[in-house]
This record gives C-alpha cells, structure tokens and sequence, in this order.
C-alpha cells in the first residue's frame, strides 16, 4: 500500500515527475479554461502563464509567458513576456519582450525592448525605449 505522506528524500519524491511549469509559476491559466474578468492583476513579482483563453485586461507586475495555445482579448501591461499565442489588444512591457514564430499579435506594443522571431504575425504599431514606467497607449482595444 503507498503511503500518503513521505519523508523528504523517499523515493517517491525524489522520482516525482518534473513539472512543465516554472517552479516560480504564480499564475496558470490551462488549456480549455477560459477567464472572463475585466483586469488579472498579480503581487509584485508575479509571474503568469496562459494556456487557455483570458477575456479582459491582465496587469501583472512579473513575467507574463503565453503558450502556442493561449489567447488573450484584451490589453497586457507587463515587466515582461515570452509570447507564442494571439493577442488582440495593446501590450506594455517594461522589460524585454519575445515574440515567438507561432505569436499573433493585433495591437500596439511599447516595450523596452523586442525580439520577433520568424513567423510572428504582427499588426499595429511598435515602439521600443528604456523607461521606468511605461505609459498608457491608445490604441484599438478598449
């Protein structure tokens, strides 16, 4: 019979699978789940990732990492992003911001700074500049 509880360094938690999530993962949203909410906001140094589909605003002071399969309707103001899903709104990014080959993105960007990869999908318009804070954007989305 398993015990339901172990000792640190039994086998048990030392076979234990490694998870797919960063271990600093404040935040999933999974696939096949959808959020409707007007803003996500997280603590100072939060981290998100997005599997799934969020409908509304997400504002997070921390990393923001948006799988192949993750959606986003709504605006993002992050400290920074790896994004490899679609996002139809504006995004604010502090830091540095990756777009991977598989992102879509219909919205401006203001960011400290960008990498796009082959095959990004990108309408809007981006600006690129090393600042403190970053300032609101007019743009398409609400």
């Amino acid at each position: 019979m398993r015990k339901l509880f172990q000792k640190k360094g039994d086998s048990m938690s030392r076979n234990r699978p490694v998870s797919r999530f960063d271990a600093s993962t404040n935040t999933v949203i999974g696939e096949g789940f959808t959020i409707h909410a007007a803003t996500l906001s997280g603590a100072d140094n939060g981290s998100m990732r997005v599997d799934g589909n969020v409908i509304g605003n997400i504002d997070i002071n921390g990393v923001l990492n948006l799988s192949d399969t993750g959606f986003v309707d709504g605006d993002v103001t992050v400290d920074s992003a790896r994004i490899a899903g679609r996002i139809l709104g504006n995004i604010q990014c502090k830091s540095a911001l990756h777009l991977t080959g598989t992102a879509e993105i219909m919205g401006n960007i203001l960011a400290g700074s960008l990498i796009i990869d082959d095959g990004v999908v990108f309408h809007g318009i981006c600006q690129t500049q090393s600042m403190p804070t970053v300032p609101k954007l007019a743009g398409p989305s609400s």
